[in-house]
């Protein structure tokens, strides 16, 4: 394995990550400048700068891709911190240096603990950090704290214009995130991910139902390919075209689930399915059975919802259950420790923040204001993210001077202006997607807007100040309480297929307590995120590993869908008591043992039993119990994808690799 040089890694970080948000930059840009005319004009002259800065905020928070009542709730939280963000910095003018000092610590620390609950967590604790170091820069003395908070309402008040728009395309956004499973492009990440989304939010029953379809269709797809696998000749060729057209058949589904177009018609799988049938008659293959029969289940329940219009009004409303939410308790207990990367960050950032604002705070100068910006955007809680962002930063952010120079000579004072707007649109626009355009944007920006110095001094004292910034940053990740990464991707599987073991194992044997299935979850999950953050190093160090972090990926994905699968049925914690579940003890004991042992010996697994004797045993046990026999047969598909990928994994050399690294 070869590291990655630096233009390497420069390319690969630059490398875009989906498509610019035009649509929400036109909006965001637009309510800020409408609510500067309309506070120009209503007597909030002084507050237009504070205005302006918090409508740019909020549009980001309220723009989000998630559903309209969790919009609202971090629009009104955001609001309420928004405003003590900006009270606090006033308040602090009043009582001198030291008491500025408390409040930045408060202000700096705990929101980037929010880290620890997760991503979406942690980007909002972001965000008010942000809104206080904003509020830092621009309060230059104490000010009515009555009128700080009218500003950020009235801010706050035009920024909802965007809730308005989700409020009215709420069910399109359901219908989105519904259809997105029966979208062949969707791995079973993306549909975790859009899960969690949706988790908690009322949605129709029959949207609900839908969901479930796509989530199951999403697994059997994954299925198929260990099927396919295991097929030559004219039943691997009639057997693909199946697949193919089933393929054909939920991407029409998805389009007629987002655009209300009724049921799709299922003529030719089901021609495809009978010549399929008519091959195999004479060879009969259980698993391809059930992968049909299935696929044709799902399409002919999803087409009776579609064949008549969903009455919103008086369909009964459910909600999708967050399966592995843990408790704030039990979130604190467990991660609000040094041996967490996030609250090592967290003390880091805070030491960075404390020096640096005080600067502002006692002088309000350019210089500590974008230093305290550079260790901002610079400072990651790991090493090797660290060195990402400087390269990126400081790279982008020398074009961006070399850019803004090269108009100031060109062009009059009045038009630099002009392209300060138009660099913060394209600000906005390349935020989150393409990181270097908007860092370059926004550079732009400060340099065209800053109200004292000539345009070329005040560009080399950003890139001044941002490599100082960095070079902050870079010391604080290796000199306060540093952490370095032993990698072991091939131990990491293990582990995780291990604690999956064990979680399944307690579960079926129908005695646990809650605190001990939170135990047992929280170590699957503390395994997964392992594995998680392990491939992004070894991706953002070594080059031409594509391939075989590919299957890493994959089982990784697969071992995130079982213990969701796993973590669904101790939902149904009443209805558990009262079975047996001694049938399916194998499930957790003897066939994720075949798993276990292929990872720690890098060997081909055994082949699995036949599982569709699970099946019978889950129909005949669970007959009046249809949610968790539907669980119980995902986890069936999952074991079948677990056990080709492993296949694959040892196969093709990847268990081989990536031992022992050091981040």
């Amino acid at each position: 394995m070869e590291r990655e040089g630096f233009i390497r890694r420069f390319k690969r970080l630059s490398a875009p990550t989906g498509k610019p948000l035009w649509g929400h930059a036109f909006r965001a840009i637009g309510l800020a400048i409408l609510s500067v005319i309309i506070a120009y004009f209503i007597g909030l002259r002084q507050g237009i700068e504070i205005i302006f800065m918090v409508v740019l905020f909020a549009s980001v928070l309220m723009d989000q891709a998630i559903p309209f009542r969790k919009a609202v709730t971090f629009s009104v939280i955001g609001f309420i911190l928004m405003s003590l963000a900006f009270v606090s910095a006033s308040v602090a003018h009043m009582f001198g240096l030291p008491f500025f000092i408390v409040l930045t610590v408060i202000w700096s620390f705990f929101p980037f603990t929010l880290y620890i609950f997760g991503k979406a967590e942690g980007l909002f604790g972001y965000l008010i950090f942000i809104s206080y170091y904003t509020a830092t820069v621009l309060i230059k003395s104490s000010t009515n704290v009555f009128d700080l908070i009218i500003y950020v309402l009235f801010a706050y008040l035009i920024a909802s214009i965007l809730l308005v728009w989700k409020f009215i395309q709420r069910d399109n956004y359901k219908r989105k995130m519904v259809a997105s499973g029966f979208d062949p492009n969707t791995s079973i990440n993306k549909i975790g991910s859009v899960r969690r989304n949706l988790a908690g939010v009322p949605i129709n029953k029959s949207y609900h139902n839908l969901f479930d379809y796509g989530l199951y269709l999403t697994g059997l797809r994954n299925y198929g390919r260990t099927v396919q696998s295991r097929l030559t000749g004219k039943g691997a060729v009639l057997f693909e075209n199946f697949l193919n057209e089933s393929n054909s058949v939920s991407s029409s589904i998805a389009d007629h689930i987002v655009n209300k177009k009724g049921e799709v018609n299922l003529k030719n799988v089901k021609s495809t399915l009978n010549e399929l049938n008519l091959y195999m008659d004479e060879k009969v293959d259980e698993s391809i059975k059930f992968l049909a029969d299935n696929f044709i289940k799902f399409f002919e329940d999803s087409n009776r919802i579609l064949s008549s219009p969903i009455n919103k009004s008086e369909e009964e409303t459910v909600k999708i259950t967050l399966l592995n939410k843990m408790s704030f308790k039990q979130v604190i207990t467990s991660r609000f420790n040094l041996d967490s990367l996030y609250i090592r960050h967290a003390l880091r950032f805070t030491i960075a923040m404390v020096i640096t604002l005080s600067f502002v705070f006692i002088d309000h100068s350019r210089d500590p204001a974008w230093i305290a910006m550079g260790v901002l955007i610079v400072l990651k809680p790991d090493v090797t993210s660290t060195w990402d962002n400087m390269i990126t930063r400081v790279s982008f952010n020398l074009f961006a001077v070399i850019l803004a120079i090269i108009l100031a000579f060109i062009f009059p004072h009045y038009m630099l202006l002009i392209f300060a707007l138009v660099a913060l649109y394209f600000f906005r626009a390349f935020l989150p997607n393409h990181i270097g355009l908007s860092i370059l944007a926004v550079t732009v920006f400060t340099v065209f807007v800053w109200p004292q110095g000539e345009v070329i001094n005040n560009a080399a004292a950003r890139l001044i100040d941002i490599l100082i910034g960095s070079i902050v940053s870079i010391i604080l990740v290796y000199g306060i309480l540093p952490k370095r990464l032993t990698i072991n991707l091939p131990n990491q599987i293990f582990k995780v297929l291990k604690a999956n073991q064990e979680y399944a194992a307690l579960i079926l044997s129908g005695n646990y307590d809650n605190k001990a299935a939170t135990s047992k979850l929280e170590t699957s999950l503390l395994e997964y995120n392992n594995l998680e953050s392990s491939l992004k190093k070894v991706q953002d160090t070594f080059k031409d590993v594509s391939d075989d972090l590919k299957i890493y990926e994959d089982i990784s994905g697969a071992c995130y869908n079982l213990t969701e699968d796993i973590s669904a049925i101790v939902g149904y914690e009443s209805e558990i008591s009262k079975l047996d579940f001694s049938p399916l003890k194998d499930l957790s004991s003897k066939i994720l043992d075949i798993f276990v042992n292929a990872i720690e010996r890098n060997e081909i697994p055994e082949e699995l039993p036949d599982m569709h004797i699970y099946d019978e045993t889950i129909s005949k046990m669970l007959q009046e119990h249809e949610d968790i026999k539907q669980y119980f047969e995902w986890i069936v598909s999952d074991i079948y994808l677990i056990h080709y990928l492993t296949k694959e994994a040892v196969e093709t050399g990847a268990l081989e690799k990536y031992k022992d690294l050091n981040q």
